[in-house]
Parts: structure tokens; C-alpha cells; sequence
């Protein structure tokens, strides 16, 4: 017996991963945030993988059959994003909440900023 072998996704399938992300961020709809999440499971599902990373996040396939989810690497203590400097929280916040891990005493809150970084946070409870 041997394992099937999968190819890995093409640099410009990567891209469209990060250009649904990047219009998301830019656009903040809930058109474009539903539309970034099929995207994104319907390239890990044209790979038959569950997850991809890329330097700042990974995407996963989540349970539900044609959603994902978007968990950031690189975490942040502040209360603004580290690239721009845009506040985290506040109505007018270009910052928006990509994913949440809950954790029994934190929960760990993916962000991602209008200026297209993408980020985490331990939120106390």
C-alpha cells in the first residue's frame, strides 16, 4: 500500500488565499468575510489539506464543511496593531476579530488590520 501524494498548493493559489484576506481587511463587509472563509476552504479542499501556513497566520479547515479559520503566529501585548498603529478596540477600530481560540482561564483573539497585518492577542477573561 502507498500513500497518495498530494501536490502542494501553487504560489498563485497562496495568493489568493492572501488577497481574500487583504480584501476582507480592506473592505470589512460580511460579504467579504464570508467570501475570504469559502475561499479559503475551497483552496485547502482543492489540495485535500486541512491547514497552510503562511509567516504571519495559518488557515485551517474548521468542522463545518465549507468554512476556515484564520490563527495568527505572531502575537502582540498592546492595544494597537504593530504595524500601523491602529487602535484594537473602539467602533471606528479599522481592527477586526478574524478567529477566537477559547481557553479555560484566556482566550487568544486573531486580529487583522485594515493595513492587512494580521496578529494575536491573550484576552484575559
Amino acid at each position: 500500500m502507498s500513500a497518495k501524494v498530494y501536490p502542494f498548493p501553487t504560489i498563485e493559489d497562496q495568493q489568493v488565499i492572501k488577497t481574500a484576506i487583504e480584501l476582507f481587511l480592506a473592505t470589512q463587509t460580511g460579504i467579504t468575510r464570508e467570501r475570504m472563509l469559502k475561499t479559503i476552504r475551497t483552496v485547502l479542499d482543492h489540495y485535500h489539506i486541512s491547514w497552510f501556513g503562511f509567516p504571519d497566520f495559518t488557515v485551517e479547515a474548521t468542522k463545518t464543511p465549507g468554512y476556515s479559520i484564520i490563527r495568527a503566529r505572531k502575537f502582540v501585548n498592546g492595544r494597537t496593531c504593530p504595524s500601523c498603529g491602529e487602535q484594537l478596540y473602539g467602533l471606528k477600530s479599522g481592527v477586526r476579530i478574524l478567529s477566537i481560540q477559547e481557553r479555560r482561564d484566556y482566550h487568544v483573539v486573531t486580529y487583522g488590520c485594515r493595513c492587512g497585518k494580521v496578529f494575536a492577542k491573550c484576552e484575559e477573561i
